[in-house]
Formats: structure tokens, sequence, C-alpha cells
């Protein structure tokens, strides 16, 4: 069997386990979220349909939500400013008090984030977010490039 083979075999595999996991529940993820392989990296990618404006949140709390998803903070201590289509996200961590800014670009229903004087971080193998309103609750998906999802939610006034 050749190198090429094997990675066709490895590439609708991993395909085959993404759609498994999405239909059986596995995850969280809503149904309309599908999977698929990036045929130039090998990657598999979830992909999300463009959503309907916000109406219980704003972007600024979406930009918000997701660097406290991301970064693993309150999203309390979260302070966010919007300048020409870009959200300004910063923070003191408490055990340091050193600050953290970041930039936030929102697409449809997904964004992208970076480090105020740093790369986008929309390379290959960087995560994809995404979010979704449902009601008065926001989740926030992280799609990584090993096909793995996490989902935080929150809920007005968090």
């Amino acid at each position: 069997m050749t190198i090429s083979n094997m990675k066709r075999i490895k590439n609708i595999l991993l395909l085959i386990i993404a759609a498994s996991i999405t239909a059986c529940g596995g995850s969280s993820a809503p149904q309309q979220e599908r999977a698929s392989i990036n045929q130039q990296t090998g990657i598999v990618e979830t992909y999300k349909p463009a959503k309907a404006d916000l109406i219980n949140f704003s972007k600024s709390d979406v930009a918000r939500f997701a660097i406290s998803s991301i970064m693993g903070q309150s999203s309390k201590n979260i302070k966010v400013r919007s300048e020409n289509e870009l959200y300004y996200v910063s923070y003191m961590r408490k055990s340091d008090s050193k600050k953290f800014d970041y930039k936030i670009k929102i697409d449809g229903n997904t964004l992208v984030w970076a480090n105020v004087d740093g790369r986008w971080r929309d390379g290959e193998y960087d995560e994809r977010i995404s979010f979704e309103e449902t009601g008065n609750r926001l989740k926030i998906y992280q799609t990584f490039s090993d096909g793995s999802i996490e989902i935080k939610e929150y809920k007005i006034g968090d």
C-alpha cells in the first residue's frame, strides 16, 4: 500500500468519525454544523452557516465571551471597546496583575482573534471560533485542528 493510499484511508476514517460524533449526539454542536476534510492538510474541519443578526447579545458580548472561553478567564473581568469593526478586549490576570490585550474580527457567526500586537489566529493549525445565540444563551465553539470541539455556554448577565 502506498503512502498516498494510506493518507486517503486515514482521511476517510477521520471524516467517518467526525460525522458519527455529530450524528450520534456525541457532541453538543448544533445539527447544522457539518464536518469535512481539508484535502490539502488532511485536517477535519467543521463549518457552520452564517446566522442572522444577534438579538439578545451584542458583538461586544460575543468578543468578551470568546476571550473568556479561549483564555479561561471570568467574563466579568473582561473589558471590550470597538473601533472600525474591530473589538479590543482586555483583562488583568488576578494571579499577577498582568494585563492582556486582544483584538477580534467578527464575520457572520465566526470570529478571528489575535494579540493586539500579534498575528491573527487564522492559520491551518489554529482553532476555529464560532458562536450561536439561542434565546438568552450564547454558545462559543472552539473547533481544533484535530476535529475536537470545546463548547462554552454563557447566559445574559454572565
